[in-house]
């Protein structure tokens, strides 16, 4: 079971690759009869690189199947941090600061509210924290999964606080008074959608499915 899962997951993340390209500008050429017309470029990923980053997340999967039920989730120390947000869920955060990158340990979970589920939320992903400085192409260095499947990105003036609705809404100092952690700019934050199928792929930063 466990070699026909990884094989789906290929597929599945190949099928990603496809869809997550930027589109490119056309270019004109001229082509004689006799020569073949040009291949599509295709992501720059290696096939390892490709099975080293399905393996990971096959490994997050398991690691984080008990936190389906949020509970489970709390008494770890996930807190929510600010309400529901259209396409990205809410974020159940244990830190926003980290040390290792540890692929089943994500410090971030994503759920979407359901009725349904247990505790009410339904576990749709996991969010992982890179702390490294940018690079030349405006994204972090030597980051843990393949930077052709994977965007990373930033927060500025985040303030950790279980009780507001709007992480983003307070200043530093109004964080403070009110007992917050003020950040004034995470690590670098990427999405994976592992646990709900997300059309757009599964390292982007919304899911469209969440409504």
């Amino acid at each position: 079971m466990r070699i026909v899962s990884r094989a789906v997951g290929l597929l599945f993340v190949a099928a990603l690759i496809a869809t997550a390209q930027q589109p490119q500008a056309a270019h004109d050429q001229s082509m004689s009869e006799n020569k073949m017309a040009p291949h599509a470029s295709a992501a720059a990923i290696s096939y390892m690189e490709l099975k080293n980053a399905v393996s990971e997340l096959d490994r997050a999967r398991q690691a984080t199947a008990k936190y389906q039920d949020v509970h489970v989730a709390e008494a770890d120390g996930y807190q929510p941090m600010g309400t529901e947000f259209p396409g990205m869920g809410v974020h159940f955060v244990r830190t926003m600061e980290v040390k290792d990158f540890q692929i089943e340990n994500p410090p971030i979970l994503l759920y979407h509210k359901d009725i349904n589920a247990p505790g009410g939320y339904s576990l749709v992903g996991v969010g992982y924290l890179w702390d490294a400085p940018a690079g030349p192409d405006g994204q972090p260095l030597n980051p843990p999964f393949p930077k052709s499947l994977a965007h990373w990105h930033r927060h500025e003036n985040i303030c950790m606080l279980a009780s507001l609705d709007n992480p983003h809404e307070l200043s530093e100092s109004q964080c403070r008074e009110k007992g917050g952690h003020f950040i004034a700019q995470t690590q670098w934050l990427v999405h994976a959608w592992i646990w709900k199928d997300n059309p757009a792929g599964v390292f982007t930063a919304e899911n469209p499915t969440l409504k």
